[in-house]
C-alpha cells in the first residue's frame, strides 16, 4: 500500500512502476490522506484497476497506513508491503524478496536495499543500527558500496524500513498495526521492535531493490517536531536505561543549542523556525502529547 499526501506526481510516477512487477499477484492500496485538489479522483482516473482509499484528514503515516493496512487484512493477504510514495521498484522486487527469505524462519518484517535515486550508486538505507552517541539511527553503518551489497545473503537488521517494509499479513493480525501515537517518523521502529520482543526478526534482502527520490513532503519544521518528539518515545519504551544515559549528553546539547539559536546566541546553522519545532517536540514529549500537533501549533510549525 501507497500513502499520498499532496504528492500526486511522486505517487503516479510510483504506480507506473509498480504496474511493470513482473510478479503478478499483486493488489495495490493507495490511501490518499486528504491531499489537496482532489487528488484521490485523479489517482483513481489515471490507475483505475488499484484501490484509492480517500480521507477527509491527514492521518499521519501511521494512521494512513492503518486504513491500508486494514484493506490488504480484510482482501486476505498474504504479505502486506508499506511504500513511500517517492519510490520507483524494480521489477522483480516482490521476487527477489520472496526467494530472500524463503528459507528463513521468524520473519516478521524485511526491506529491500534502498538507494538514492538518480545517484543510483548511492545507498540510502541498508541496514538500521543504533547510535547512542548521536541519539539516531544509522540507516548505511557499514557504508559499502552497492555492488558488494547487491551480492549478499539477507541479513538481520534492528527495523525494516517504513520507506519500504514487507511483512506477513499474519504478523499484523496477531502483533496490532502501526502505533498512531508516532503520527510519522520512529513508527516502524517500534513496530518492529514491538514484534521482535516475540522473536520475529527485521531483514534486508539486498538482492532486492527500491529506489528513493526522498521529495520530503513534509516540510522540515514538521520533520524536526515530529523527529525529537518520537525520538524521546520510542527511547523510553525500546532501551535499556543504560543506552538511553549514553544519549542523555547529546539530548541535553540538543535541547541548549536550540534555545541558544532561538535566542540569537549562537551562529545560526539552521533556522530560528526550525529549532522553535524541536524544542516544541521536546516539550510535547515531556507533556505526553503525542499524535497530530495541536492547532496552536501550526503557526510555528508551518511558518504560517
Amino acid at each position: 500500500m501507497i500513502l499520498n499526501w499532496n504528492g500526486l506526481d511522486d505517487t503516479l510516477e510510483c504506480l507506473a512502476s509498480i504496474a511493470k512487477l513482473s510478479y503478478s499477484n499483486v493488489k495495490t492500496i493507495v490511501v490518499d490522506n486528504g491531499s489537496e485538489d482532489d487528488q484521490a479522483a485523479v489517482i483513481a482516473e489515471a490507475f483505475p484497476n488499484i484501490t484509492v482509499l480517500a480521507q477527509p484528514e491527514n492521518l499521519g503515516f501511521c494512521g494512513g497506513c492503518n486504513v491500508g493496512i486494514k484493506e490488504a487484512l480484510e482482501k486476505n493477504a498474504d504479505f502486506v508491503m508499506l511504500l513511500n510514495n517517492d519510490t520507483l521498484v524494480s521489477p522483480d522486487l516482490i521476487e527477489s524478496i520472496l526467494d530472500g527469505i524463503s528459507g528463513i524462519e521468524k520473519i516478521g518484517a524485511v526491506s529491500p536495499l534502498i538507494l538514492n535515486y538518480p545517484q543510483t550508486d548511492k545507498v540510502w538505507f541498508a541496514k538500521a543500527q543504533w547510535v547512542p552517541e548521536r541519539a539516531e539511527f544509522s540507516l548505511d553503518p557499514e557504508q559499502r558500496d552497492v555492488d558488494e551489497l547487491l551480492g549478499k545473503d539477507p541479513y538481520r537488521s534492528l527495523f525494516a524500513c517504513g520507506c519500504c517494509l514487507v511483512a506477513p499479513a499474519d504478523v499484523f493480525r496477531s502483533e496490532g498495526l502501526l502505533d498512531e501515537r508516532y503520527f510519522a517518523f520512529f513508527d516502524e521502529a517500534e513496530w518492529c521492535f514491538r514484534i521482535r520482543r516475540k522473536g520475529l526478526e527485521s531483514y534486508v534482502v539486498p538482492s532486492a531493490v527500491v529506489y528513493h527520490k526522498g521529495s520530503q513532503s513534509t516540510p522540515s519544521s514538521v520533520a524536526g517536531y515530529l523527529m525529537t518528539r518520537n525520538r524521546m518515545l520510542w527511547m523510553k519504551e525500546n532501551l535499556t536505561f543504560g543506552l538511553r544515559l549514553k544519549s542523555l549528553s547529546y539530548i541535553l546539547r540538543d535541547i541548549l543549542g536550540n534555545l541558544a539559536n532561538i535566542l540569537g546566541l549562537t551562529k545560526e546553522h539552521q533556522s530560528r523556525e526550525y529549532s522553535r519545532a524541536v524544542v516544541l517536540g521536546y516539550r510535547d514529549y515531556f507533556l505526553r502529547k503525542f499524535y497530530k500537533w495541536d492547532k496552536s501549533e501550526e503557526a510555528t510549525l508551518f511558518g504560517s
